[in-house]
C-alpha cells in the first residue's frame, strides 16, 4: 500500500469519498492508514496471535452493522500462556511492526506488561489512531474476516482496477471477534460505565448496541439461549478477571445480574441529548436518533436475559 506516497492522489480520493460518505477527509485517510497498520499485521509473523476487536473491527469487517466512524484498533495478543516479561516483549514486538514508518507516543497512564497503548499517526498528530494490543482477555470466538480502506472501497465501485494496483492497495485478512461477543461487549460495557458514572464518554456504545440488535444474526443470537448464556458468561468472567486489578466502584459487579431498572436512572436527560445529537459530529447519516428506541432496547435485553437467569 503506497497511496499516502502520492500526496495529490491520497488528498483527491480523500476528498471523493469524504463526500460521499459524509465525513471528514482525515477521517478517510485516518481509515486508510487503519487498514495500512492491520495490513502490516496481516503480513508478519505475528498475525495468528492477534485477534482484531472493538467498534472498529464491526465499522470494517461487518459492513453497515454501525454507520459510524471509529478510529481505534484494538487487538488482543493471544499471549495468555507468556509470563509478563514474555508477553511485554511480544507487544512490543507486535507495536513496532505496525508502526513502521509513522510517529508513536505512549499514552499516559495507561499500559503494562500485558496491555499497551500508543497514539500513532503518519501525517497530522491532531488525526492520530489509538492503538491499544492487550494479553488480558479471552477473544472467543472469533473468525477470519476480511477489509478494505474506504478508498479502496470506493476505486471498486466505480471499477478502477488501474489505481487500486497502481497504488497497491491490499484486501487485509485477519483474525475478528466474532459480531455476538462483540455486542456482549458492548452491552456489558454500558452497564459498567453506567453504574461507575462514566457512561457520558461513552454513549457510542448505546448506539452500537441499538444498531447491532437490529441486525439478523444479532436477532438470531438472542434467541439462542444455550450460546446467549455462554456468552454472557465468558464476557462477565472476563471483564471479572480485567477489571479486579483496577479501580472500578465497588457498586459495579461483574458477575451480577445485568439488572437494567437498578441503573436506567443513569439513562437520564444529559444521556439523552448526548445520544440525540450523535449524527451532529460522529455518524455517518444526518438521521437524528430516538432514545426512546433505546430505552426500550435495553428493557428487552433485560427481558431476555433474566428469562435465561443473567
Amino acid at each position: 500500500m503506497n497511496l499516502h506516497e502520492h500526496e495529490s492522489d491520497f488528498n483527491a480520493l480523500a476528498g471523493i469519498v469524504s463526500e460521499r460518505l459524509h465525513i471528514k477527509e482525515s477521517d478517510v485517510k485516518r481509515d486508510y492508514f487503519i487498514v495500512y497498520m492491520l495490513n502490516k499485521l496481516a503480513q508478519s509473523e505475528w498475525a495468528d496471535r492477534c485477534v482484531f476487536k472493538g467498534g472498529t473491527s464491526l465499522s470494517k469487517c461487518y459492513p453497515h452493522s454501525i454507520e459510524r466512524f471509529s478510529e481505534d484498533i484494538d487487538l488482543t495478543y493471544l499471549g495468555m500462556e507468556e509470563d509478563d516479561k514474555t508477553c511485554d516483549k511480544s507487544i512490543r514486538k507486535i507495536i513496532a511492526v505496525m508502526t513502521e514508518g509513522a510517529h508513536s507516543e505512549k499514552i499516559p497512564g495507561e499500559g503494562n506488561a500485558r496491555n499497551k497503548s500508543r497514539k500513532v499517526w503518519f501525517e497530522d498528530q491532531s488525526t492520530y489512531i489509538k492503538l491499544e494490543i492487550g494479553s488480558s482477555v479471552r477473544p472467543e470466538p472469533y473468525s477470519l474476516k476480511t477489509i478494505k480502506s474506504y478508498i479502496h472501497e470506493y476505486l471498486d465501485d466505480v471499477s478502477n482496477l488501474a489505481a487500486i494496483e497502481r497504488f497497491g492497495l491490499e484486501t487485509v485478512t485477519i483474525n475478528t471477534l466474532a459480531i455476538e461477543r462483540t455486542f456482549i461487549d458492548k452491552v456489558m460495557a454500558v452497564k459498567r460505565h453506567a453504574i461507575c458514572g462514566t457512561i457520558n464518554r461513552k454513549v457510542r456504545h448505546i448506539y452500537d448496541v441499538v444498531r447491532l440488535c437490529k441486525l439478523p444474526e444479532i436477532q438470531t443470537f438472542l434467541a439462542d439461549s444455550k450460546q446467549l448464556k455462554y456468552i454472557l458468561q465468558l464476557t462477565k468472567n472476563t471483564d471479572s478477571h480485567y477489571l479486579e486489578k483496577r479501580n472500578v466502584p465497588k457498586e459495579y459487579n461483574p458477575l451480577g445480574a445485568f439488572d437494567f431498572e437498578s441503573w436506567r436512572s443513569c439513562f437520564d436527560d444529559s444521556i439523552r441529548a448526548i445520544y440525540e445529537n450523535l449524527h451532529n459530529d460522529l455518524l455517518y447519516t444526518d438521521e437524528r436518533q430516538n432514545f426512546n428506541d433505546a430505552i426500550e432496547c435495553f428493557e428487552r435485553l433485560d427481558g431476555i436475559f433474566e428469562n435465561i437467569g443473567e
